[in-house]
């Protein structure tokens, strides 16, 4: 179900649990790369409409356009003013896999 999930929530959560990296595929839980290892969210896996929309609401349309031309796109998203996350996006099959890596620095 689109809208289940609200990619402020899982970049928050990411940050606060100290998160190296946010994973979002269809047909997983969102993951969580902690000390190298990758851990599920507990939640419903997410659809591919669901990843889609939550790409979508970090890209402009310009990185949307790149994305659907290339494959693939590579950017660096700022979230709340202050936390930078290197954002990969690959579309498969018209689904898109998309990670965040925390790239704010640590203090």
């Amino acid at each position: 179900m689109a809208g289940m999930y609200r990619i402020d929530d899982l970049l928050e959560l990411s940050l606060r649990e100290g998160a190296e990296e946010l994973r979002l595929r269809a047909g997983k839980a969102p993951v969580m790369v902690m000390h190298g290892e990758a851990i599920a969210i507990d939640v419903p896996a997410m659809t591919a409409e669901d990843v889609t929309e939550l790409f979508q609401s970090v890209a402009t349309e310009e990185q949307l356009r790149e994305l659907r031309k290339c494959g693939d796109i590579h950017f660096v998203y700022v979230f709340q003013n202050s936390a930078r996350f290197g954002v990969t996006a690959i579309m498969e099959r018209g689904a898109f896999d998309v990670k965040f890596r925390n790239i704010s620095p640590h203090t």
